[in-house]
């Protein structure tokens, strides 16, 4: 698999750096214990302070209720930090996983089932599920070797940034598909998420949306894609850009719409998320039951928003 530390240098992951009041925090979780940010932001100011186990209970809090809420993406970048604060525990590398797999990562979910029996031997369930996974990563495992620097790139590697690097592979493969073969792009897009090089795959993915076929899974993994980079807000950019072009039914931008609601949403920008939610559901659009839930939800929720 890639070198996971390297493409994030790569991607240029954002890390928070602002003061965290813990008290207000606190407070904030007091008056509604779903706030997700402000959750998430005491288990930042827990690890902080080297309090491992009061940061792992806040994290832990906050990935269940993504998960609850079918923010699957950002539950697993949730636990990964719970498991590098705690790398010996097997069944945080078993709930990895079993999220891995529910996203279709499937490469990603075996490297963890392998960390699962490495600490723990005995473990039944990790050992039946990687039997069942060695199919799945057959599928897949073409596409993922050729994004790997072969011999060539790694000589050139001596020589030449990360950057050029990443994009001598990515040139070599494109050499082989031409923008007619929607599912040669759709796939490399899944393999590029396989190996977290979430910015390649939503350029895959942008070609693809272009094609009826495969809009609706292009919309989703773009969305999921941003959601496991943390960039709401980038997402809601990129769907408002895509509402400027031609070519979009009017059900396709509704679907891009939702997707902008959903980023408000995981943003905890509740109002702009119910707007947009009830608006489609008096235009008609056809996933009903899902806009009543997600209404019923917000209204419900009582989060706190615009926490710095």
């Amino acid at each position: 698999m890639a070198r996971k530390g390297f493409f994030s240098k790569i991607l240029g992951i954002k890390k928070s750096s602002s003061k965290i009041d813990a008290k207000e925090l606190q407070a904030r979780i007091d008056k509604n214990p779903k706030d997700i940010k402000a959750i998430l932001k005491l288990g930042d100011y827990y690890q902080q302070k080297r309090k491992k186990d009061r940061a792992i209970e806040h994290y832990s809090q906050a990935a269940n209720l993504c998960i609850e809420d079918g923010f699957v993406n950002k539950g697993i970048a949730i636990v990964k930090k719970i498991a590098q604060l705690d790398e010996k525990n097997p069944e945080i590398h078993l709930k990895l996983a079993n999220l891995y797999m529910r996203q279709n990562l499937f490469g990603e979910a075996i490297l963890q089932l392998q960390k699962t029996l490495e600490l723990d031997p005995d473990n039944e369930e990790a050992r039946e599920t990687l039997n069942k996974l060695s199919g799945k990563e057959d599928e897949q495992k073409n596409l993922i070797e050729a994004l790997k620097a072969d011999k060539e790139v790694q000589i050139a590697s001596q020589t030449t940034t990360p950057e050029e690097i990443i994009r001598e592979a990515k040139e070599q493969i494109r050499k082989q598909i031409s923008e007619e073969d929607v599912t040669e792009h759709y796939d490399l897009g899944v393999a590029y998420m396989e190996m977290e090089l979430y910015e390649s795959a939503i350029e895959e993915f942008t070609i693809t949306l272009n094609d009826s076929e495969y809009f609706e899974d292009s919309i989703r993994l773009i969305y999921e894609c941003f959601f496991a980079m943390d960039r709401a807000q980038d997402a809601i950019a990129y769907y408002e850009s895509l509402l400027k072009r031609a070519g979009f039914s009017p059900l396709q931008k509704e679907t891009i719409r939702f997707h902008i609601g959903m980023a408000y949403e995981d943003s905890l920008e509740s109002q702009k998320a119910l707007e947009i939610y009830e608006d489609l559901l008096n235009r008609g659009y056809p996933r009903s039951d899902m806009l009543i839930r997600k209404i019923e939800k917000i209204k419900s929720s009582g989060r706190v928003e615009n926490i710095p």
